[in-house]
């Protein structure tokens, strides 16, 4: 960590603080900056504190208490190594909300019921986490599940934490409407990308278009009465984005733009990537069984992370009903740094 911006960010938050002061609906337009500075100040001074713990432990000459010192300065220096480690990797993105998608792939009808519980799984860990879920758009299967899932989620740290679950999911279990009980394979696919203001990323009105409709499926009394649902469609590439899950037009409107930016943002943070490690570091490609990141097998009460190998598995209900997600995003993390 540097003194340098840990000056910056201090300084930063001092200034945030008394505009916060002056107006306290000013802290929901800086969110972000002010997580990331704040957490970083914090961080910075705690390994300061321990730093100065651990030189003043190595002054202690009492032989009595050799073997206790020893072991609380291990203690210390794995929890300096701990609190670096977030820094070696830092990504810029960590500390924005997220847009997350989640689409059925292969399975049909199976895929898009899978795609119905991983939703829960996300929806519970959000609740546990304190952090604010909104569905942007929705698109129900035609015999129960979701064909596709785009929700907002806003939280401290939503997208450091939620970017390992891009990929590739993979279901191996008997479905209810299976009489042989033969095993069936169905995958979804999950993309996780950070949330992006206006102001960070801006798109040229020449370069879009809009088209209004009648909105389909669930959605209640405005169904199919009213021209609520929006189409852009994003004229250099041919990227359409829809939102239709509530009655107001501009609502939906605004949530297709906030979908489409994260996604322009992706891209062309990915084109940058590549051409700075020469290496492509892409999230998802499709939804080909080949593909997956991890595989959940019912039948052997058995979640496996291939990012982790064969070092550990979980059980299903730990994931599904125990919400023990975070357990497992922290080892994929750690496997990572």
């Amino acid at each position: 960590m540097d003194q340098i911006k840990y000056q910056e960010y201090k300084d930063k938050l001092q200034d945030f603080n008394n505009k916060i002061k002056e107006n306290p609906q000013f802290i929901e337009e800086i969110a972000e900056d002010y997580n990331s500075a704040i957490s970083y100040v914090n961080d910075f001074e705690e390994i300061s504190r321990l730093k100065d713990q651990y030189n003043d432990n190595q002054n202690i000459k009492d032989s009595d208490l050799y073997q206790i010192i020893k072991e609380e300065n291990t203690t210390i220096l794995k929890k300096i190594k701990e609190i670096e480690k977030k820094y070696i990797q830092f990504d810029k993105d960590d500390f924005k909300n997220v847009i997350l998608e989640i689409r059925a792939g292969t399975g049909g009808d199976e895929a898009a019921l899978f795609c119905e519980e991983i939703f829960e799984v996300y929806k519970k860990y959000v609740i546990s986490k304190g952090w604010n879920l909104d569905l942007l758009d929705i698109s129900v299967g035609s015999n129960g599940g979701f064909k596709q899932a785009i929700i907002e989620i806003k939280g401290n740290m939503a997208y450091s934490n939620l970017k390992v679950e891009s990929g590739v999911h993979r279901v191996q279990r008997v479905p209810k409407t299976e009489s042989s009980g033969r095993i069936h394979t169905s995958t979804i696919s999950v993309v996780v990308l950070p949330e992006i203001k206006d102001k960070d990323f801006q798109i040229k009105d020449s370069d879009l278009r809009f088209d209004y409709f009648r909105a389909s499926g669930a959605g209640g009394q405005h169904v199919n009465k009213t021209d609520s649902a929006v189409r852009i469609t994003y004229l250099p590439t041919g990227m359409i984005v829809t939102s239709q899950n509530t009655r107001s037009q501009l609502q939906n409107k605004e949530a297709a733009l906030q979908i489409l930016r994260s996604r322009l943002y992706n891209i062309q943070k990915e084109e940058t990537l590549q051409k700075e490690s020469k290496k492509r570091q892409q999230q998802i490609s499709g939804s080909k069984r080949a593909e997956k990141i991890r595989t959940y097998n019912f039948l052997q009460d058995r979640i496996t992370d291939h990012r982790l190998g064969k070092s550990k598995n979980y059980h299903i209900n730990d994931i599904f009903e125990k919400n023990q997600l975070q357990d497992l995003i922290d080892d994929i993390k750690n496997e990572s740094n």
